[in-house]
């Protein structure tokens, strides 16, 4: 029967229940990030336009300057708030150019019109090309609008300290907005990251849980129904041999319940040596000759429980597919310190559909098993009419299926044999 150990059990991270949030060390949620960042750019932002705004009104100008001013400096600014917010990282190319049309337009001609006075924040447009184009081009033009406003202040006769205050403005305001709308992008990202990995460990949790109790029942249900029914035809003439095989079943039963609580709690541990043992009986019951010839004393956890895996499968194949009269189990290691299991078994009916390696059960688990450990997996009918499993997990292996792709099942029809490496004859 199968061993629990219970020493060993790990457990997934789930993500948190609806309502609950994860909480930084500094006692924020995780959660509020975005809007964190979000609020950060909006107060930079607004302080920049709220210093344009006095810097115009503390000028000597007329009414209708403050206005066009004021207005240039609204449709500027709320530009700049569309292209940096999350929505806006996301436009479409052409509405990206629109918008620098049209905060380029809202810089240089209120220039125009009044001259020293107007700040413009020619910032927020070297900002949205840096964000627009790629590099060198984004910093090429975000350069040109810099080259372009020094030139103008120059022109406007201001003082060689006053022109050097507008670049250097001109070029932290570009710089701060590009920085903060970056960060804000990369904290949503990040933030959308975390939902996934944490969907996708559920997923992954479920997925194993779904394939444990697959081979859990598979095996556990078959070997019950087979022992049943061998105690009904035993009640009459054999009473006390029957007597046994209801014990047996009670044994399967009730291990069968503390692996399916193993599996709803933690990764279970499973011992090849004692499904061999496990097989023998079953078939024994069912009256199959089997063979078995195994080398395979004590192996690491994870090559243990897929080869144990892998072998439980094959038995719950044989009894539920198969008119099986003779099965032959052979499992050793080869030299390139990796373990080999042949299971062979006559009586298939070489009209049945193969098996499909992406319906998610069967032996399809058992390719993704095998596959996390680096090994392979082959299964087909020989030439011979003879079903033919042949698992191939290294002994060495490090990590889990996290670390390793999945590789496809490989159900080869008329398989033919071929002799392998470690002596036997085996797929190919």
């Amino acid at each position: 029967m199968v061993s629990v150990d219970r020493s060993k059990e790990r457990v997934l991270p789930v993500e948190p229940p609806s309502g609950e949030t994860e909480s930084l060390p500094f006692a924020v949620d995780v959660a509020m990030a975005p809007r964190i960042a979000l609020v950060l750019f909006s107060m930079a932002t607004f302080g920049m336009l709220g210093s344009a705004t006095l810097h115009l009104l503390l000028t000597d100008q007329g009414l209708w300057q403050i206005i066009v001013g004021g207005g240039a400096l609204a449709v500027v600014f709320a530009a700049q708030f569309v292209r940096s917010t999350q929505g806006g990282m996301r436009l479409r190319r052409r509405s990206q150019y629109w918008l620098l049309v049209i905060q380029a337009v809202c810089v240089y001609i209120p220039m125009v019109l009044l001259g020293e006075a107007w700040i413009g924040l020619p910032g927020f447009l070297a900002a949205s090309l840096l964000l627009t184009f790629r590099p060198p081009w984004s910093w090429l033009s975000a350069g040109l609008v810099w080259v372009s406003v020094v030139i103008g202040t120059a022109s406007f006769g201001m003082k060689p300290l006053d022109i050097a205050y507008y670049g250097v403005s001109i070029a932290t305001t570009s710089i701060v907005v590009y920085g903060l709308t970056l960060l804000t992008e990369m904290v949503t990202q990040l933030r959308s990251a975390q939902r996934e990995i944490a969907r996708l460990a559920v997923e992954r949790e479920r997925l194993r849980f779904a394939r444990d109790l697959h081979d859990l029942l598979g095996y556990s249900l078959s070997a019950i129904t087979l022992r049943s029914e061998l105690t009904l035809r035993l009640i009459d003439q054999h009473p006390s041999r029957a007597k046994d095989e209801l014990s047996t079943v009670l044994e399967i039963s009730r291990q069968a319940l503390a692996d399916t609580r193993a599996v709803a709690r933690s990764y279970r541990h499973m011992s090849f040596p004692a499904e061999l043992e496990s097989a023998r009986s079953v078939f024994d019951a069912a009256g199959i000759d089997i063979e078995v010839e195994s080398t395979l004393t004590t192996l690491p956890d994870q090559a243990g429980t897929v080869l144990a895996t892998v072998l439980r499968e094959g038995i719950t194949n044989i009894l539920r597919h198969s008119s099986v009269r003779r099965c032959r189990i052979t499992a050793r290691e080869t030299a390139e310190r990796a373990a080999v299991l042949h299971v062979v078994n006559d009586g298939v009916d070489r009209n049945a559909e193969q098996p499909n390696p992406y319906e998610g059960s069967g032996i399809g688990n058992l390719s993704a098993r095998v596959s996390a450990l680096g090994g392979g997996l082959s299964a087909g009918v020989r030439a011979d009419g003879c079903f033919h499993l042949l698992a191939r997990v290294p002994l060495e292996a490090g990590g889990d299926d996290r670390d390793r792709p999945v590789q496809p099942l490989r159900v080869v029809p008329g398989l033919a044999e071929s002799p392998s490496e470690d002596g036997t004859r085996s797929a190919v």
